[in-house]
């Protein structure tokens, strides 16, 4: 029958996947992941032969003939036969694409793909000329990733969805091919450097290689020698994330096999949705500054106030006998206590106790940034010549009582307590975190670590003889060394309200426990208080650190990042 005189043209398609070098190592690799632009239009995956996956054609598949669109095939098969209508209309044209978008002829591909085995509707897109036979061979104009993933654990859960993403390059979009010059145009529409494949209700993974499990269809890029990243989700949430650096790019016609054999214990499990939100206290200037300024007045000073804007203005200008924290020492009377207040965030707060021992010598949580790496040894006049004009009046290292041998353990601004009650504690009532308005909460958590000034003592031991150094506790302790037993720890007591004068619960922290001292910052947590309104803090230890005088270490200790949970 002449070409002229057609009703029906009638084409055999001959289907075939190149071989690829794989970037994976010690694997071979055949991937085609092909997808349309039109619902309906796809091909299918045949059985890999090696590193080989053959195409065919599934039901409903069609093509191109310049812009007229075939009938649709009733089977599946390697040859098919496209029936077109229209006659003597399309003679002529030799054009076939495989698919087509708006009658434009240019791929499609979507950025979240279906792994049905069914790819033409994700952006496959191919092209050949028909020849005098009426015959033609399809050349695949996109590249393909092939997911060879695997499992040998009999309990892992379902995979829902294979992402794969680089580094910037667009591999999902609309690109047109300039099939006169046989090259894509350079420019994409709508691009993404990422491609999820669905799983609809999960994929089982099997142990072996049972065919192809998943493919995805992208443009071609330049991948070569960057990074691809590619994560696993499963049905429970979780995750497994693997990077590869192919050795070749994404090319026309070619596929790269990705192989992994996934375990249950690779698997990184979802964080569970908590029932509460943490706000977390810090003592920074920028991000949790969230309180209204206020001023700290004090009666006889020249200056009178200071203006508190941000955490760093609580900062005293000296450890010890800074005007902040020991204004008005023996004042008897009415003035503004040392004060702070993480106003319309966590709601703690904290003052010095309004007695006639107001001062942080009677108590107290003093915002700091002091840091300095040694803590005992021969250091202590360079640091006070550092600290103070005249070091020679100020031998004692309670004159560093605000240091850290780290910096904070977050930022650069934390917070330091110092009391303590035994039979000859000055102190009358323990320095306390109290919610000054939407108690009670949960306190989740707190980093605290040791100071210099309690370090020092620690290590080096309290003599009672030893007045020279400012040393003058009492105690008989001869540094750590001397002990194997010793201990000092931390003791929070929890009050369900601020107006309890019993508390409802206790937690204890070991800073030394032992030859274990705690030297960097820690997480203690909170939580066994429960809900509460008010926490105090103490010092207990071991006998070795007892003296005539009660306590010989200094009652020190620091903390930072305080979180609060507050229920959603």
């Amino acid at each position: 029958m002449k070409r002229s005189l057609l009703v029906a043209i009638v084409a055999t398609l001959f289907v075939a996947c190149q071989k690829e070098e794989s970037f994976v190592s010690s694997t071979d690799e055949s991937l085609i992941v092909t997808g349309s632009c039109n619902v309906g239009t796809r091909t299918a995956f045949g059985t890999p032969d090696n590193s080989t996956i053959p195409y065919k054609w599934s039901a409903n598949d069609y093509i191109w003939l310049g812009d007229n669109q075939s009938e649709a095939i009733t089977e599946e098969g390697t040859l098919a036969q496209f029936e077109f209508k229209g006659g003597t209309a399309i003679v002529g044209t030799g054009h076939i694409f495989y698919n087509m978008t708006d009658q434009a002829k240019n791929a499609k591909v979507l950025s979240s793909q279906s792994a049905d085995g069914n790819l033409g509707n994700d952006g496959d897109f191919g092209y050949a000329i028909l020849d005098e036979y009426n015959s033609f061979y399809l050349e695949h104009k996109t590249a393909y990733v092939w997911f060879d993933t695997k499992s040998d654990d009999a309990d892992m859960p379902k995979l829902l969805s294979i992402t794969l993403t680089t580094e910037g390059a667009e591999i999902a979009g609309e690109r047109i091919f300039d099939f006169a010059n046989n090259e894509w145009d350079s420019t994409t529409t709508n691009g993404s450097s990422t491609i999820t494949l669905n799983f609809e209700g999960g994929k089982q993974l099997q142990s072996a290689n049972e065919g192809v499990m998943a493919a995805m269809v992208v443009l071609p890029a330049k991948v070569s020698g960057t990074k691809l990243t590619i994560t696993y989700t499963f049905e429970d949430e979780s995750t497994f994330t693997e990077v590869k650096t192919p050795s070749k790019n994404f090319e026309s016609g070619a596929t790269q096999r990705i192989s992994t054999t996934i375990a249950l214990a690779d698997l990184t499990k979802p964080e569970p949705e908590l029932p509460y939100e943490l706000r977390i206290l810090t003592f920074e200037d920028d991000e949790n500054k969230k309180f209204e300024s206020f001023v700290l007045e004090y009666q006889g000073l020249e200056e009178g106030y200071w203006e508190i804007n941000t955490w760093s203005d609580l900062i005293d200008t000296k450890q010890q006998d800074g005007d902040k924290l020991y204004a008005m020492a023996w004042y008897q009377g009415d003035q503004a206590l040392y004060r702070w207040w993480d106003q319309n965030h966590t709601d703690l707060s904290h003052a010095f106790y309004d007695s006639g021992w107001t001062t942080f010598a009677g108590g107290g949580h003093a915002i700091s940034d002091y840091t300095e790496p040694e803590y005992h040894g021969d250091y202590l006049r360079s640091y006070l010549e550092k600290y103070y004009d005249n070091p020679s009046e100020y031998w004692g290292w309670q004159y560093l009582q605000l240091m850290t041998p780290i910096g904070a353990h977050s930022g650069k601004n934390f917070a330091v307590h110092y009391g303590y009650k035994d039979f000859m504690s000055m102190i009358e009532v323990l320095p306390s975190l109290e919610f000054a308005e939407t108690g009670p909460h949960i306190i989740d958590h707190m980093y605290v670590t040791c100071t210099n000034y309690m370090l020092n003592q620690t290590i080096e031991g309290v003599s009672r003889e030893d007045t020279d150094s400012g040393d003058q506790f009492g105690g008989n302790w001869d540094g750590l060394d001397k002990y194997d037993d010793a201990w000092l720890k931390i003791v929070a007591r929890g009050y369900a309200s601020k107006d309890d004068t019993e508390p409802c619960s206790s937690s204890e922290f070991y800073l030394v426990n032992g030859k274990d001292v705690v030297l960097d910052w820690r997480k203690w947590d909170l939580t066994e208080l429960g809900k509460v309104e008010k926490v105090e803090f103490d010092f207990a230890y071991s006998e070795q650190m007892g003296g005539i005088y009660g306590f010989t270490i200094p009652a020190y200790f620091a903390y930072d990042d305080v979180a609060v949970r507050f229920e959603k």
